[in-house]
């Protein structure tokens, strides 16, 4: 979940980030997408009004960054506020491998970068996935990829990723089950898509979420959406349970109410059990 706190907006208590920080349950693990206060997460930003709305959480929180989070350049602020931004491996491009849940691999990487910095990323995640796939004890885990801006989306920055379409394939080829990522200030789920947009069978390519709900002003769709299974036009968070070989979602709005849902299968599965392969529930504009 991405587009946390805008400051100057009113009180922080009264403010949307407020509420959807709200609805985080105890002890989880947040991975935040980018973009984590407005209208620059600089030290003054994310001291003020995202302490005084998501700071209970920072701990636990894995985040990436989002074009806003780059303050003159440098993602110093962020680095200096999340404990666990201290994982990122580089000052040229923000990006870090981490374990969220049992049986599973997190990889963060940057959408922010061009050039020379987007060439090292792709060769660090090419050798980090390479690594994981092939280690006994991670051959077979479930992954995740966060970045910020979307490959895939029906809002005003579609096309904001298209630079990041080597990297689909990157994370593809090495069996990403999850793709999240926010900057759309909406929520829009995808199925299985490839690097080239083509849908693909359950489990055969990654499955992009857009998550950019969490407390920024929103903005609607563009119309015709891209081909999504779902859009949610509300603040709220998306609730993810990683479990051993598979992975169930939850979109919760700031009322409480679940406005999509579904579970499957990862693409190397351990201990799967009798989890179906899909049990989406696909939603509309709403």
């Amino acid at each position: 979940m991405g587009d946390i706190a805008q400051c100057g907006s009113g009180p922080p208590a009264a403010a949307p980030a407020a509420r959807t920080a709200a609805l985080v349950p105890a002890g989880a693990t947040v991975l935040a997408a980018g973009d984590l206060a407005y209208w620059h997460a600089d030290a003054a930003a994310l001291q003020g009004c995202f302490d005084a709305t998501w700071g209970r959480h920072r701990a636990r929180m894995l985040v990436a960054v989002g074009n806003h989070d780059y303050v003159n350049g440098t993602t110093a602020a962020v680095r200096d506020y999340f404990p666990q931004a201290a994982r990122a491996i580089s000052e040229d491009f923000f990006a870090y491998a981490a374990q969220p849940a049992a049986g599973w691999w997190l990889v963060v990487l940057d959408s922010n970068v061009a050039g020379e910095p987007m060439r090292r990323q792709q060769e660090w995640l090419e050798q980090t996935l390479a690594g994981m796939r092939g280690d006994p004890d991670s051959s077979t885990a479930c992954l995740a990829v966060m970045w910020h801006a979307p490959v895939y989306s029906s809002g005003l920055h579609r096309g904001s990723g298209e630079h990041m379409r080597p990297l689909w394939a990157i994370i593809d080829r090495y069996q990403a089950d999850l793709v999240l990522s926010g900057h759309e200030h909406f929520y829009e789920r995808f199925g299985p898509l490839d690097a080239d947009a083509r849908a693909q069978p359950e489990g055969q390519a990654p499955r992009q979420f857009v998550v950019g709900t969490g407390g920024a002003h929103l903005y609607g769709f563009w119309k015709p959406p891209y081909r999504s299974e779902s859009r949610v036009l509300r603040h709220g968070v998306l609730q993810l349970s990683l479990e051993s070989g598979r992975y169930g979602w939850r979109f919760i709005d700031v009322d409480g109410r679940a406005r999509d849902a579904g579970a499957a299968r990862c693409r190397a599965p351990v201990n799967s059990g009798n989890v179906p392969a899909t049990a989406a529930r696909p939603t509309a504009d709403q």
